[in-house]
């Protein structure tokens, strides 16, 4: 499998209660995330989000789609989402919430590897390894740019503290 290292900076002019509340819920995302073609949830049993798993179909500028589940493996209100990848993508994610005076930076990183035999064999050519890291920063690019105008325009509304 090959094996890339990501780390995505994001900054909103919105509180994290506000950024936290977008970014858990998965089934919008495809709304303000074109690259996110499909997040279909399927909840934990206990109603938390650790344990939730999250189908995905992402489509980059790249002319292929990555399909890939996410679990939600630990959570710490309004600081930090760890979640693990199968399927297509295989690794580990965490997101990391920073309020700021300004405020909310959000960093992720994302490590990962392919699984598809085909990215596999043509991940070991540097171009088209550059090609897939390109592909990855688009995709998270055109989700900051849906994203941005969301958190910012809106207020802050009270969530329920799911850990």
């Amino acid at each position: 499998m090959q094996e890339y290292h990501f780390v995505t900076h994001w900054f909103f002019d919105a509180p994290v209660e506000r950024v936290w509340q977008e970014l858990v819920n998965a089934p919008a995302w495809p709304q303000w995330w074109r690259c996110w073609k499909q997040a279909n949830v399927h909840p934990s049993t206990h109603g938390s989000l650790v344990g939730a798993t999250i189908d995905n179909v992402v489509q980059g500028k790249l002319p292929y789609s990555l399909r890939f589940a996410t679990t939600i493996t630990a959570v710490e209100l309004y600081k930090s989402i760890e979640l693990e990848s199968s399927g297509e993508l295989v690794g580990k994610g965490r997101f990391v919430f920073e309020p700021r005076a300004a405020g909310t930076a959000v960093t992720y990183y994302w490590d990962i590897a392919t699984a598809n035999p085909l990215l596999n064999l043509f991940g070991k050519l540097g171009f088209v390894r550059q090609m897939i890291s390109d592909n990855h920063d688009y995709v998270m690019a055109d989700g900051y740019r849906g994203l941005k105008p969301r958190v910012e325009a809106q207020p802050a509304k009270t969530i329920s503290a799911q850990t």
